[in-house]
């Protein structure tokens, strides 16, 4: 579901045979599919156990922007990708100018984050998921209107998407047992248009869980 999902914005802007490279590629998971579908893809990701699996699996995997750039100087990619990166970067500004370096002309960076406003918190304000929520792992949280302001610090044309993962069925299970765990518990009774329509309208509202940035190097 994470990968369709994000295929939903990510497909309308990848070129045939488009060169990609995600940064905190995790277990590859993106990558894979993206591959398999004749994109030229490359990893960036700390951890050696995931890592090496991804290289396993045939793809170049690089520890840090730092190491590609060292040992493939000139290389450069159509499409940048990060999902639920940024908010774990103490500067990123720098951490944007760095791909933009590493971006063809045209090229796009496009990222995930988590949103200040998540409808947990912003609309129904449960504890739990307050104490759940923040983290001193993030050394950030961005709003739309901070992101705004970080984007429009780059200098480049930008955009913001929302999206919004969990479900009601998910929010039910929070309101009821201040836990997570929830996606799907009442689809069945509830049905697939009204779990749908429920995140729409919170993708309206701008009380949605998710924000989507991309950046054109222009």
């Amino acid at each position: 579901p994470t990968r369709i999902r994000r295929m939903k914005y990510l497909q309308p802007l990848l070129a045939k045979n488009a060169s990609l490279l995600e940064v905190g590629c995790s277990s590859g998971f993106m990558l894979f599919p993206l591959a398999e579908a004749s994109h030229d893809c490359v990893g960036i990701e700390p951890s050696g156990v995931f890592s090496e699996y991804v290289k396993h699996r045939g793809l170049s995997v690089y520890e840090s922007l730092d190491q590609l750039q060292q040992l493939v100087p000139a290389t450069q990619f159509d499409v940048i990708l990060h999902f639920f990166v940024l908010e774990h970067i103490a500067d990123p500004k720098a951490f944007l100018e760095a791909q933009l370096a590493l971006l063809k002309p045209g090229g796009k960076i496009i990222f995930e984050i988590p949103n200040a406003a998540d409808p947990l918190y912003s609309v129904y304000d449960i504890p739990a998921f307050e104490r759940f929520y923040w983290s001193v792992a993030h050394p950030w949280y961005f709003s739309e209107s901070s992101l705004h302001y970080l984007l429009g610090q780059i200098g480049r044309p930008y955009e913001i998407l929302r999206d919004q993962r969990y479900d009601l069925s998910n929010h039910m299970v929070w309101a009821r047992d201040g836990r997570p765990g929830g996606m799907g518990r009442f689809t069945v009774a509830l049905g697939s248009e009204l779990e749908e329509n429920y995140k729409q309208a919170l993708v309206r509202a701008g009380k949605c869980d998710t924000l989507v940035g991309v950046i054109s190097n222009e």
